[in-house]
């Protein structure tokens, strides 16, 4: 029964490494204590001294690695997206000041017409663009014809309807 309790109190055996210093075994030699390796005097490969003109404006060459690719491409699809952004909205600043005029027009047009205010009756046709009205209630006026009248229905003495904007 020489061969000790399995909770380690008799260990004789062991692995190499489970010495504790102090042991007092024989093989030990005097306690090293830790230095650090020296610091290299230079870091990375030795450079070659190149000359003229030829090696300042030679470039190394570059290998690309799978990840210079993939951010390669993530950038061009960045720039396609600005790409198509930039012609949207120069396409939209091209076509919002036609639709800005259209809209000006329109609502001149509807002031122009506006809702008619009073009836009167014309009483001479000066040229194709003015006429002389009379009201009902007040006195004569001269007066510029709409463009969108039909010139070929107005005669001396037919109704006409009159806005306050002569």
């Amino acid at each position: 029964m020489g061969q000790g309790s399995p909770g380690g109190m008799g260990k004789q055996g062991g692995l190499p490494g489970d010495r504790k210093p102090g042991d007092g075994a024989a093989g030990d030699k005097k306690d090293k204590k830790f230095e650090p390796p020296a610091a290299p005097s230079r870091v990375g490969r030795k450079q070659r001294k190149q000359r003229g003109p030829e090696a300042a404006a030679r470039l190394p060459p570059v290998a690309p690695l799978s990840k210079c690719r993939l951010r390669l491409l993530k950038l061009d699809r960045v720039k396609d997206y600005l790409l198509m952004e930039e012609e949207f909205v120069a396409s939209q600043e091209r076509l919002r000041p036609s639709e800005d005029k259209t809209e000006e027009d329109r609502s001149k047009v509807d002031d122009l017409r506006g809702t008619p205010m009073s009836v009167g009756s014309l009483e001479e046709i000066i040229d194709e663009s003015h006429a002389i009205v009379s009201s009902s209630v007040g006195p004569e006026y001269y007066v510029s014809v709409l463009s969108f009248v039909d010139k070929d229905q107005l005669e001396p003495g037919c109704s006409i309807l009159m806005h306050n904007k002569n």
